[in-house]
């Protein structure tokens, strides 16, 4: 379980960790035994909290083996108790990894604590990684590039104008699925010789594209291939300028390479 492994690096960022279940003690206790889970895992039993959260599968029926199971998901609570963030997904078979999760909570443009790769342009500095080195069926997982205009630049973020947003163009493998991306508060510009105020980055700034590998067949048999790895490649477009010139626009190819991690059947 990804909690578990994760679970020194969560307490590092100060935060605890504790899942609710539906399932009867005894049931949780022989299945947090058998896998060797350390943190609490508390038993709901007749999903009281579960229901008080508005959490309940209204799609499984009354009185059925699974009825109570809720819609799977994470909160993060704050020391007084208010949920400060949350974390959900449509389908229980995809789950936001714990290390995408602790990406989203750190503050901007902190570095890169994993396998990174660096690449310099005449117009950027970028920092390109993962959220996580392993993945398996049904994670959803960070790519994230940390930029930094060269001195003068500045380079575009979303917004009324024809310039070419930076952005992330993933390319392969054509089974995963890709998330609207995250873009931090961006900066004005303006350009008096054309009266022209456009949305702008000229400080560091993280780009942060979401991804889910599906729970399919034949991505799981992917996965459970001894050895196997995951390529995902795409490219950085961006068009730069600075107080007097603004230049063709740049695509730059970058690549994040994963382990498989098969699921666990039992």
């Amino acid at each position: 379980m990804e909690l578990q492994s994760r679970q020194s690096e969560i307490q590092a960022r100060g935060l605890g960790l504790a899942s609710v279940l539906y399932d009867p003690p005894e049931t949780i206790s022989a299945f947090t035994t058998s896998r060797g889970i350390e943190f609490p895992v508390l038993s709901d039993v007749g999903s009281e909290v579960i229901q008080a959260y508005d959490l309940l599968n209204r799609e499984t029926e009354v009185g059925s083996r699974v009825y109570g199971i809720p819609y799977p998901g994470i909160f993060i609570l704050d020391a007084s108790g208010r949920v400060t963030a949350r974390f959900f997904e449509a389908r229980y078979q995809e789950r936001f990894t714990a290390s995408s999760i602790l990406t989203s909570l750190a503050d901007p443009v902190t570095g890169a604590d994993r396998d990174a790769v660096q690449v310099e342009t005449d117009h950027i500095q970028a920092i390109s990684y993962a959220s996580d080195s392993v993945v398996a069926p049904g994670n959803r997982f960070s790519l994230l590039v940390d930029v930094t205009p060269q001195a003068g630049m500045h380079v575009y973020a979303p917004g009324d104008h024809t310039y070419q947003v930076i952005r992330l163009r993933i390319e392969t493998p054509d089974f995963v699925q890709l998330h609207e991306p995250e873009y931090p508060p961006s900066g004005t510009y303006h350009f008096a010789p054309l009266d022209e105020t456009v949305a702008v980055y000229e400080e560091s700034f993280r780009l942060v594209q979401d991804a889910t590998i599906p729970m399919s067949r034949e991505v799981a048999a992917l996965a459970s291939e001894p050895g196997a790895t995951l390529t995902v490649n795409g490219v950085l477009e961006y068009q730069a300028c600075d107080d007097a010139i603004c230049y063709v626009p740049v695509e730059v190819p970058m690549s994040w390479d994963f382990e498989w991690r098969g699921l666990i059947r039992d």
